[in-house]
């Protein structure tokens, strides 16, 4: 039956009972009754809800070429990227006579009591040596860490403390555990996580600054100094609308039909299980193991249901979407959450005349395991600084041959930060490759000695691993030089000689001396034969910087960073430009992410970024009800829904150092902002509300 006719039927017996109505001898009466006007309300009702009806049902018909998909970003929030605060009493030794006891406290307690546990006479006596220390150890277990993973630690004096430096010194093996200040019961420690111990790198100095003063001598880090015994997933949590175990299931089925991986027997594994109604358990798939950002916005990304009429016809959407810059991030998200069927429209955008829109293209091909974009990636990493730090986490991802030689490429960069970017990666990607010229050196740093052409440099860090990458293998040590390697060796050579003398010396016997070339690799190498560690290495070189007698640079901690700026060219020609900001420091890519003191807050358990993205969307949600329920009618002082978005993440990122200026309105960061989920009431159940009170107005 045609909607014309369904309409004149309708209209007909509307008129019918209207004249069966005036017939009637209550008719005048109940038309003076205040329900003739919810009776005309409700005939007015039925008509606009046949339109409506027959409406959709054209619509459905129409093979769907209206059909929104909804989206996991609806229904689910993803928690336990947190990082956990960890805590210890431990103990330095080795210190040259910069230690001391410490004043009876709970920290000394503590202490005294690990020692006798383990069997250690004269604790005391110990303690109160001038070459030991009591520091207390912090650090924070990573979000996904995995059994053996290391991780940073801190040491620091206590304010009480007679120790006034703790150069030179090594951490004897420390339990860390959380721990809660209870009151009335004082500090209360939870699970052990961790243990951790190492040599102590001090004079680093703050943001990479190479003088130390006092104060910083009485804290250090050990670069990957623990280690975790403990692993940690992640979970999806079902926003409360959407509880249940129907709904529980599906995402399940959706996240694990899209990704899966396999255990050493070849058998398959589902990243995801559905644990109750409101929690998911969500393994980390290795492609995201240094990526959680990335992984949590494709997860985010994928269709919760959607046929494959649908899939279809979003596909051919987004990729019009993802040529134009200003959707182009947005859309290479969702075209890598559908998987390999993205995978032709990626590839048609490597072929746009945009950068960016070649840039996003070409890291969504690299999470599909898809190599065409390494050139695209490698360019990036060079001319684009705010595309680098995801450009190279990318490539570290790529193991075929192609992505290899890129990487390798790289380091021969003029951009330091680009060359140890490069470093990182391709040892994420190959640990042993042989570009890196790797040499470990047990219990102490690993040495990468890269044959380079450029101009030589040299780099050490403070984060994740105790390395030293030189660049240009060849280079010589500039003379003459008088370098302290910690306080029991020292390198010394005269001017115009060839040679350095390095001499080690030891209380009680005649110095050890031995003669090797002014190449800085073998002087390394020497050095640590002789029992230098890493601090030890990093005081030499940090010498060597100030006399000049280094070849080339030294860099401290040149990692590649997320949330800078860079020009959005955009317009039929491309030639209108915009500052934009890609991302936020807060989700840089786990490969190239550290953590510092001051950015963390150990009280609360969540404290990461994410959580308090949802933290805002939540209060935000709180007080749109609020407003809604004083007021129907918008006032003059009400913040779009879009502002308010943008305004709490700013806000996120100012936790972290800002790289940048603040991104403008409307930017495409707009992918780790919050989104507010639209939910609308069923048809049917409209039309079954409406029906069932029929003599109740409509608000």
């Amino acid at each position: 039956m045609s909607y014309i006719s369904r309409q004149r039927q309708l209209s007909m017996r509307v008129l019918a009972t209207g004249v069966l109505l005036c017939s009637c001898g209550c008719a005048s009466s109940l038309l003076n009754l205040s329900g003739a006007n919810a009776i005309g309300s409700k005939f007015a009702g039925m008509i606009s809800g046949e339109r409506q009806r027959v409406v959709r049902k054209e619509e459905d018909n129409d093979f769907g070429t209206k059909v929104e998909t909804p989206l996991l970003r609806e229904y689910i929030s993803v928690t336990g990227n947190n990082l956990v605060a960890l805590r210890g009493v431990g103990l330095v030794t080795g210190l040259d006579g910069t230690g001391g006891d410490l004043p009876p406290s709970h920290l000394r307690t503590e202490l005294l009591e690990e020692m006798t546990r383990r069997g250690i006479k004269n604790p005391g006596h110990i303690l109160a040596s001038r070459n030991t220390a009591v520091v207390i150890v912090t650090a924070y277990l990573p979000a996904m860490v995995r059994e053996d993973q290391r991780f940073d630690v801190r040491a620091v004096l206590p304010p009480n403390s007679e120790a006034t430096s703790l150069k030179g010194g090594w951490l004897l093996e420390t339990r860390l555990s959380e721990e809660q200040s209870i009151s009335g019961r004082g500090n209360v420690k939870g699970h052990q996580y961790g243990m951790a111990h190492g040599a102590i790198l001090t004079a680093l100095g703050d943001g990479g600054s190479k003088k130390a003063s006092p104060a910083m001598l009485r804290r250090g880090s050990i670069p990957g100094g623990a280690v975790s015994n403990t692993e940690r997933n992640l979970k999806v949590i079902l926003r409360n609308e959407n509880r249940g175990l129907k709904t529980s299931k599906r995402i399940e089925n959706v996240i694990s039909g899209r990704l899966h991986d396999y255990n050493r027997f070849g058998q398959r594994i589902s990243m995801a299980e559905a644990k109750t109604d409101l929690m998911i358990e969500l393994k980390v798939h290795p492609l995201y193991r240094n990526n959680f950002p990335r992984y949590q916005q494709m997860i985010r990304s994928m269709a919760y249901k959607e046929t494959d009429i649908g899939r279809r016809l979003r596909t051919e959407e987004l990729a019009r979407e993802i040529m134009e810059p200003e959707t182009t991030e947005r859309a290479a998200l969702q075209l890598e959450a559908i998987g390999s069927d993205g995978i032709p429209f990626l590839k048609a955008a490597l072929r746009s005349s945009n950068i960016e829109v070649r840039f996003h293209a070409a890291q969504a091909l690299a999470y599909l395991e898809d190599s065409s974009g390494v050139e695209v990636l490698k360019q990036a990493a060079m001319e684009e600084s705010a595309f680098r730090v995801y450009a190279l986490a990318a490539l570290s991802i790529i193991s075929d041959a192609d992505g290899v030689v890129a990487l390798r490429e790289l380091l021969s960069e003029e951009s330091l930060e680009t060359r140890y970017g490069a470093v990182r990666a391709l040892k994420e990607n190959n640990p042993n490759d042989p570009g890196l010229g790797t040499k470990v050196f047990p219990h102490k740093f690993v040495l990468h000695a890269i044959d380079t052409d450029v101009k030589p440099a040299v780099h050490v860090v403070r984060y994740r691993a105790p390395e030293v990458v030189v660049f240009g293998s060849r280079q010589e040590l500039r003379l003459p030089a008088v370098l302290n390697v910690g306080n029991r060796i020292r390198v010394m050579g005269e001017a115009g000689d060839s040679k350095v003398t390095i001499s080690k010396y030891s209380l009680g016997r005649d110095p050890e001396r031995y003669v090797v070339s002014t190449n800085l690799v073998e002087i390394i190498h020497s050095v640590a034969g002789l029992g230098a560690s890493y601090p030890d290495v990093v005081q030499m070189l940090l010498e060597a910087d100030a006399q000049h007698n280094l070849a080339g640079e030294l860099g401290i901690d040149r990692l590649p960073q997320a949330g800078r700026v860079f020009l959005r060219r955009s317009g039929a020609s491309g030639t209108t430009e915009k500052e934009t900001k890609l991302g936020t420091p807060s989700l840089t890519p786990g490969l190239f992410d550290r953590v510092e003191e001051s950015e963390q807050d150990t009280t609360e358990e969540d404290s990461s970024s994410l959580a308090r993205m949802f933290a805002a969307r939540d209060t935000s949600d709180i007080e749109e009800s609020a407003e809604v329920e004083e007021s129907d009618a918008p006032t003059p002082d009400a913040v779009p829904e879009s502002v308010n978005d943008e305004v709490t993440t700013e806000q996120e990122g100012t936790s972290r150092p800002d790289v940048s200026e603040q991104a403008p309105p409307g930017d495409a960061a707009s992918d780790f902002e919050v989104e507010q989920a639209e939910f609308r009431e069923p048809f049917t159940s409209r039309v079954r509300r409406i029906f069932t009170s029929p003599f109740q107005k409509e608000e």
